[in-house]
């Protein structure tokens, strides 16, 4: 008899699996991920996230995530879609986003607007309830290809960060009116992959897709705090309280992590 094939998706996610075991084991029993880069708290020891709960999403590659108003939405690059989700990872409701290769998702609460990156054109969109674009923003080179906008994120003051990939990863930051007010190079990793404001301790995190990393950022965006995550391929966070939220672009899977 003939040895069965595996499809690819299948391949995949039994490959995720891998993965994730090998590195749960690295990071500590019960799911416990030490912090690699500082995190030492008042009592000497060192800040821990711990991971809660992962669910399996019905959505290909998904990027980006973000929540509003306790509601989850998370978008895909390979179906320019964007998906209203449970917090079990249960699909609700989806609009479909003109363009293509949307890499990054946000809400911008003055205007009451999803705003997505569009990683080929290096350009972010409102979004209007249809799924159509409006008032584009353009950045200097972040329109090269596949290393363009990957996160955005705004701050308690309506300022939008957003992260360029990599060569070199950047992240910007912009007025209320689209103006750059700040530029800066990023050294700490090879790439950047999603960006989240976190209202609980009012600062800025990055992910790394490359170095499988989630980092603290201080004011001047250098590292804090940084993290190893189990996971491969993390590109899209999300703040809800002390939860974290990620989502897995290659095991299309959404990840609940819980801060010590």
């Amino acid at each position: 008899m003939a040895p069965m094939l595996l499809s690819v998706t299948r391949m995949r996610r039994l490959c995720s699996a891998l993965v994730i075991l090998t590195t749960s084991c690295a990071t500590g029993g019960g799911g416990e991920i030490e912090a690699f880069v500082g995190g030492n708290k008042a009592d000497g020891s060192s800040a821990r996230l711990k991971t809660v709960d992962r669910f399996q999403l019905d959505i290909e590659e998904p990027s980006d995530l973000v929540l509003v108003d306790g509601d989850l939405y998370v978008i895909s690059d390979k179906h320019s879609r964007i998906y209203e989700i449970t917090r079990k990872g249960r699909v609700k409701d989806s609009t479909d986003v003109e363009g293509t290769d949307m890499e990054a998702l946000a809400f911008d609460n003055k205007h009451d607007a999803f705003i997505v990156g569009d990683e080929s054109t290096g350009k972010i969109w409102r979004i209007d309830d249809d799924g159509s674009r409006r008032d584009p923003i353009e950045l200097d080179d972040t329109d090269d290809g596949n290393s363009g906008i990957e996160g955005l994120a705004f701050d308690e003051h309506g300022h939008l960060f957003v992260a360029k990939e990599k060569d070199p990863a950047r992240i910007y930051e912009l007025d209320d009116d689209g103006n750059v007010l700040h530029d800066t190079k990023i050294d700490f990793a090879s790439d950047l992959s999603a960006l989240a404001w976190n209202p609980a301790d009012e600062h800025l995190y990055a992910l790394s897709d490359e170095e499988q990393a989630l980092y603290k950022l201080d004011k001047d965006l250098d590292i804090d705090t940084a993290w190893r995550l189990p996971m491969t391929h993390p590109e899209g966070l999300a703040f809800d309280g002390d939860r974290i939220l990620i989502v897995s672009d290659s095991e299309e899977r959404l990840y609940e992590l819980e801060q010590d």
